[in-house]
């Protein structure tokens, strides 16, 4: 297993000379390890982006103590010590094991499952930080149209477009420069700037308290960042301007004002501003773009720490706005843009989502695909239930955005619980392994036991005779125990339970056996039983209630997006995407009248292609006639609708999604 991440290892100096608790040579040369006498504090200054820390049970206090850097994505292998103690649950424990019965393998197992699971805690935080910034330039967007629409006065325009664009783009600063004739000056068709001149309008910093009144000098505009944005027409993004190549073309002239106070500018986006004839008329400059837009950057440390580059999602994000102030409130270029970044956001969600379970990736665009492909067959009837149908270019959008993002609420769900593939999980299925070869080894030893009596006890003509009974009693107990095995790992297959399967695991689940502890100890616990005589699929009663919370956790998370009056349906079209037509769906048991029409669209469309879907590792595809058979009989039911689904077979729009053909 590769570790593609920067990953530091901290590990008890008393297990330095422990061969059972070295690094696995496979990824030895990517780790940073290092041993530790006692917890400490310090620990953590290591400033590395993962951390994983081999603990013993003892020090877990004092480690829970620790105010871990944000920055930080760090996890404990906790090594069980003697105290008896139960510690209370933690999500930083990565594993819990005895070092007194660990092998080397096991430790290895271990090991690189806590590393791969950092990293999947560190992905995840990555991609909920870019959800949240996507999330609040939307919001930030949304102000801007909104105060853009009704200001008036020029000036609180302009500060507002600088203040409104720093907070858009986590910046440290803004300025706005309008581009000015100089009447005295002549027109030259060879230089753009030989009449016209950059005026600073706007100055606003975070860090330092600077005069609006300070004039930057700008020499040979046309080389400047400013002026060049201008001449090709293009934001230009430079990730550290102290490093701008001499024979660029380009220079930056804001060394005065990074003296004048004791400033360091390192990362720099300036975005022309153009007018709807496309003509020029000025600039905007955004500084420094940090982690946290109101941390203040006080030194070059601080610089190093917080500084990076500007997204191209921020370049974008911010031609918009400029684009806005240019042309004084031109609505139509406003929600243009604001499309280009919700989708931005919205794809960004679904791939959140999918990450968390790769095997569905793909699910919400086709099922996006074939309920906008059905609401506009629908749309475009002339007669029948759907005849006076008519979904606007807004409702559509609703559709699509509902259709994208009906499974939101995954990411509330437990990730082991979205791949199960079986009906036990593998550490439930392990543990009944392991139980079985117990059984057998003790069903084995006892009849050794009474062989060796007999052989002590009584002649060997007769000692043999009953050691000839014995052993084939012995095969039989073992063909039984072998049997139960083979039908229990049959049962944990997510198909449909054999007749008389539960009787038979209800059965098995009565026979006992003395456990080593002296216990009687049952073959199947109640969990065990109840969890392999589910009838049909991998999940148990609690695995299904938890996947059906995620239609909530949908509708909990989209009602906190401030959508706009043409899209305040989505969260409720997305919320109904699980109820059924006799009122047997779920979250609300809705019946046939109270479910929205778009979301008995994507009913249609997520069942088809649940049950069509070719890259789910734990279940096959269903060819796409037995899958509309299915549908048929859903109909038939009263689940989804029969005229939609009618409507869907008959233009064939499942045609839409089908297998990608591969060479």
């Amino acid at each position: 297993m590769k570790t593609p991440f920067t990953c530091h290892i901290l590990i008890p100096e008393d297990l330095r000379e422990n061969p059972l608790f070295q690094i696995p040579e496979g990824i030895k040369q990517e780790l940073t390890c290092e041993y530790y006498q006692t917890v400490s504090p310090k620990m953590m200054e290591c400033g590395h982006a993962i951390q994983l820390v081999v603990l013993h049970e003892e020090a877990f206090e004092s480690w829970r103590q620790f105010k871990i850097p944000q920055k930080l994505t760090t996890g404990v292998f906790l090594l069980d010590g003697e105290t008896g103690k139960t510690l209370p649950s933690s999500e930083v424990v990565m594993a819990w094991v005895n070092p007194a019965t660990i092998s080397k393998r096991r430790w290895n197992y271990l090991f690189q499952q806590c590393l791969h699971r950092l990293e999947k805690r560190r992905e995840m935080s990555l991609m909920d930080s870019r959800i949240k910034r996507r999330e609040q330039q939307m919001k930030e967007l949304n102000e801007i149209g909104l105060l853009l629409s009704s200001e008036r006065d020029l000036k609180k325009l302009l500060h507002l477009v600088v203040s409104k664009s720093i907070r858009l783009t986590s910046a440290d600063g803004g300025a706005l420069y309008l581009l000015e004739p100089i009447p005295e000056n002549d027109a030259d068709a060879d230089d753009f700037f030989a009449n016209k001149e950059l005026k600073l309008q706007v100055l606003n910093m975070t860090s330092r308290d600077v005069s609006q009144e300070h004039v930057l000098s700008i020499q040979e505009p046309k080389h400047s960042l400013l002026g060049q944005s201008i001449l090709k027409r293009t934001s230009i993004n430079i990730e550290d301007v102290y490093q701008i190549p001499p024979d660029s073309g380009i220079k930056w002239y804001g060394q005065e004002f990074d003296r004048i106070y004791n400033y360091t500018t390192r990362s720099v986006l300036t975005v022309p501003m153009f007018n709807h004839r496309q003509e020029a008329v000025g600039v905007i400059q955004l500084i420094n773009c940090k982690n946290d837009v109101d941390q203040i950057l006080d030194g070059i440390e601080s610089v190093d720490d917080a500084v990076q580059a500007f997204e191209e999602s921020d370049a974008k994000a911010m031609e918009s706005v400029a684009s806005q102030a240019a042309v004084a409130l031109e609505n139509a270029e406003l929600f243009d843009s604001i499309q280009i970044l919700f989708d931005g956001f919205i794809n960004a969600s679904v791939k959140a989502i999918e990450s968390r379970d790769p095997t569905t990736s793909g699910h919400s665009s086709r099922v996006a695909t074939l309920t906008i492909a059905l609401a506009e067959a629908a749309h475009q009837l002339d007669s029948g239930p759907f005849g006076s149908l008519r979904f606007t270019h807004d409702q559509m959008n609703e559709i699509r955005y509902a259709s994208l993002l009906h499974d939101f609420g995954k990411i509330g769900v437990q990730e082991r619980v979205l791949v199960k593939s079986k009906k036990l999980y593998p550490e439930e299925e392990q543990a009944v392994m392991d139980r079985f070869r117990m059984i057998r080894q003790g069903i084995e030893l006892e009849m050794t036991k009474k062989q060796l009596e007999y052989f002590m006890a009584e002649s060997k003509e007769d000692a043999l005779a009953k050691y000839g009974n014995h052993s084939q009693e012995l095969k039989e107990k073992l063909d039984e125990l072998d049997d139960a095995l083979k039908f229990i790992i049959k049962a944990n297959e997510p198909t449909v339970l054999a007749q008389g399967g539960f009787e038979r695991l209800q059965d098995i689940g009565r026979k006992l056996f003395q456990h080593p502890s002296g216990i009687q100890t049952p073959y199947l616990n109640g969990f065990e039983v109840g969890s392999l005589s589910v009838p049909k699929g991998s999940l148990n009663e609690k695995d299904r209630q938890e996947i059906e919370s995620h239609v909530t956790h949908t509708f909990n998370f989209l009602s906190i997006i401030p959508w706009s009056d043409e899209l305040s349906r989505v969260p409720d079209i997305a919320y109904a995407h699980h109820e059924k037509l006799d009122g047997s769906g779920y979250p609300r048991k809705l019946n046939a009248d109270q479910i929205p029409v778009q979301a008995k669209m994507m009913t249609i469309a997520d069942i088809y292609d649940a049950l069509t879907a070719w890259d789910r590792p734990y279940k096959k595809s269903m060819p796409p006639e037995r899958a509309l058979n299915i549908l048929g009989f859903e109909a038939k039911d009263k689940h989804v609708d029969q005229d939609l689904l009618d409507l869907f077979i008959d233009a064939k729009l499942y045609q839409l999604v089908s297998r990608p053909k591969t060479s």
